[in-house]
């Protein structure tokens, strides 16, 4: 049995892998296709250019929810009831981890109306050169550089990529790590950090940094948006009004990895998920209140993480506050199966349309090009 469970083990990872590899193939050149083809609409008609990229962007991570599910990997969500705020401006703070986290937040975000969509991304450069990349870069995400020689010049360009994109491509909701980096990677550093400034030691997250959550709360989080914007020339424009802490805790404290997951290395598991929500108007303004804030959410992460590790005890019997938010009954989160059936429908049909009527014929007019050059040298 052993020996026939070991192909058959590897049969499903190989599977499972081809399956994501033909996703990508097929799904991400149809958004860039589309991209290409209504790019004159961004510069004459941006509000119709921005509603349709983010219904393209929405269906296209659909897919990547459908590689996280179709494992056995669920996300359970507990803590506030974030229902009124899917159309709401958001800052999302979300634990690092691992590779996992970027497609287990892409999860929770899903079933939240068009809030997938209309995300801005604060990521790490090095995405930038993964399949997701230039869709990513296409969306309007963010990618971030590290390192203390580049870190004055890159609050900088977020500042001026909030103001030239975030307020301008009707983005919601912005999904920001503030540890800068994963949690194995940053613990050790954090820790002696910690020791020498007399602040907590931290185990299941590290101290963060208020840079990039300070920019975006000085730049979008007024009470009026910058440099005069007014919703009637930029309808998608306005300021975040909330922040939402996001907790996220793996089985046994040890986080999955994205390529794991993707072909179905590690066994079916649930992931905890924790939402707690706070206005704007709450958080200080000045950047050492704000820096205090910032540093109890995260002991607040780290004595809820320890409680769950050591006694599984759930998030969200760690945290019973009331907030300005119901709370919601813990519970498995469930996909939009709807809004996935049509993400297929629609990309695997533009997959063939696009192939007979564009990328045929552009291949063929290639060839002919080639050919002649070729015939004249």
């Amino acid at each position: 049995m052993v020996m026939m469970a070991r192909p058959l083990t590897m049969l499903y990872y190989t599977v499972r892998f081809l399956y994501v590899v033909v996703n990508n193939l097929m799904y991400i050149p149809c958004y860039l296709t589309y991209i290409v083809l209504l790019y004159p609409l961004k510069y004459f008609k941006p509000e119709i250019y921005w509603t349709i990229e983010t219904v393209l962007f929405k269906h296209l991570l659909n897919f990547v929810t459908v590689w996280i599910y179709s494992g056995g990997y669920k996300v359970v969500e507990s803590g506030d009831d974030l229902t009124s705020l899917h159309n709401s401006h958001c800052l999302l703070l979300v634990n690092h981890q691992s590779t996992a986290d970027v497609p287990m937040v892409m999860v929770l975000l899903q079933p939240k109306s068009m809030a997938m969509g209309r995300v801005m991304w604060v990521m790490d450069h090095l995405f930038k050169y993964t399949n997701f990349g230039l869709p990513a870069y296409y969306h309007g995400d963010y990618f971030i550089q590290q390192g203390k020689h580049v870190r004055s010049a890159q609050m900088e360009k977020l500042q001026k990529h909030l103001q030239e994109v975030y307020l301008k491509t009707y983005k919601k909701w912005i999904v920001l790590f503030p540890e800068g980096g994963f949690l194995r990677k940053r613990r050790k550093a954090s820790q002696e950090y910690a020791k020498k400034h007399d602040l907590p030691i931290l185990e299941n997250v590290v101290l963060p940094r208020v840079g990039a959550m300070n920019v975006v709360l000085d730049t979008v989080g007024n009470a009026e948006p910058p440099n005069g914007i007014v919703s009637e020339n930029f309808p998608g424009s306005g300021c975040v009004k909330w922040v939402i802490d996001v907790t996220v805790a793996y089985p046994n404290g040890r986080p999955l990895d994205m390529h794991g997951m993707l072909i179905g290395y590690w066994p079916p598991c649930q992931t905890i998920v924790h939402y707690r929500a706070y206005p704007v108007a709450e958080i200080p303004k000045d950047i050492d209140g704000r820096t205090k804030w910032l540093y109890d959410r995260y002991q607040e992460k780290e004595e809820m993480l320890d409680s769950y590790y050591k006694s599984h005890k759930f998030l969200d019997e760690s945290d019973e506050k009331i907030r300005e938010l119901p709370r919601m009954s813990r519970k498995v989160l469930q996909l939009d199966k709807i809004s996935i059936i049509i993400s297929y429908i629609f990309y695997t049909l533009s997959a063939y349309l696009l192939w007979i009527y564009i990328y045929c014929p552009l291949w063929g007019l290639l060839s002919s090009v080639l050919g002649y050059l070729f015939s004249i040298f």
